[in-house]
C-alpha cells in the first residue's frame, strides 16, 4: 500500500503530529547532519561524511522518510529540502543510468538505490509535477540494474539480497502506474531480483528459529549463516516479503 496515495500521512499529521514538533528535527538533519548535509550523493567527499558504511544508504534512507513527513505535514520548508535534494541527485545521474556517487571503477552495490526509488515513487504520488523528472530517471537506472543482474553484478553484499522486496515495490509501482510500454523489463528485473535474493519463504517455512536468539551459543555474528535473516532491519523486510513478491 502506498501511504501517500491512501492519505495516511495527512491523517497522522492531523491526529498525532504537530508541525512544530516534527518539522524542526527533520530540518536539522539537512542543515547539520554530515551523513545528509555532506553526503557523497550531494557532492560531498566520502571521507568527510562520517558515513557509517560504504553502502551510501544514509541519504536514501533520509529522503524516503522525509517525503511522507513533508507532505503529510504540508511543511513548505521540508518540501523544499525534498525537492532540492531530488533534483541534485537526478542532475548527477551518470551516463549509463547509475544513480549515486559510485563510479564505474568502484564497486556498485544496488542496495542503497532501493530506499531512494521508494522515496522517488512517494514523491511522484504526492506531487505529479515531479513525474517528468523522476520517471525517466528511474527507467534509465532500471535498464542498467537489469543488465547488472543479468551479469550477476550489484548484489555482492547481503543487504540487497535480503532487502530486494523494497525494489520489487518500486518496480510494481511503475508497472501499475507508469508502465510506458516497458512492462517486460520491469517483470524481468523483478524475477532476477527474486532469483538472486535470499529466500524468505524458505526461511519462514523450514529454517525459522523459535528460541531466544540471545540464548544461542555460539552467538550469532555477521558471518553466521542465519545472520541475514535475524538482523533487525532484514527481519522487517522479511515480514513484508510475501506481500511484495
Amino acid at each position: 500500500m502506498n501511504l501517500m496515495a491512501e492519505g495516511f500521512p495527512g491523517h497522522l499529521a492531523a491526529d498525532h503530529l504537530a508541525d512544530d514538533q516534527a518539522g524542526p528535527q527533520a530540518d536539522d538533519e539537512y542543515r547539520f547532519y554530515p551523513i545528509v548535509r555532506q553526503s557523497p550523493w550531494l557532492g560531498g567527499k566520502q571521507e568527510n561524511t562520517r558515513e557509517y558504511s560504504p553502502l551510501n544508504e544514509g541519504l536514501p534512507y533520509w529522503l524516503n522518510g522525509l517525503v511522507p513527513l513533508a507532505y503529510g505535514l504540508d511543511n513548505s520548508r521540508l518540501k523544499t529540502q525534498v525537492h532540492n535534494v531530488t533534483k541534485r541527485v537526478l542532475d548527477q545521474q551518470q551516463e549509463d543510468g547509475w544513480l549515486g556517487p559510485e563510479s564505474k571503477e568502484q564497486i556498485r552495490d544496488l542496495w542503497g538505490r532501493f530506499p531512494l526509488l521508494l522515496g522517488f515513487s512517494q514523491l511522484v504520488d504526492a506531487n505529479k509535477e515531479f513525474s517528468h523528472y523522476i520517471i525517466p530517471a528511474m527507467y534509465k537506472f532500471i535498464v542498467l540494474m537489469h543488465d547488472m543482474l543479468v551479469n550477476n553484478e550489484g548484489l555482492d553484499e547481503i543487504w540487497g539480497r535480503v532487502r530486494y522486496p523494497d525494489m520489487l515495490i518500486c518496480l510494481q509501482w511503475l508497472y501499475e502506474h507508469h508502465p510506458r510500454g516497458d512492462k517486460k523489463i520491469l517483470l524481468e528485473t523483478m524475477q532476477l531480483l527474486e532469483e538472486q535474493g535470499l529466500s524468505w519463504r524458505d526461511w519462514y517455512e523450514s529454517k525459522y528459529i523459535l528460541q531466544n536468539l540471545d540464548d544461542i551459543d555460539p552467538p550469532i555474528t555477521g558471518d553466521h549463516p542465519i545472520f541475514p535473516y535475524v538482523h533487525a532491519v532484514n527481519a522487517g523486510q522479511g515480514l513484508k516479503s510475501g506481500a511484495a513478491i
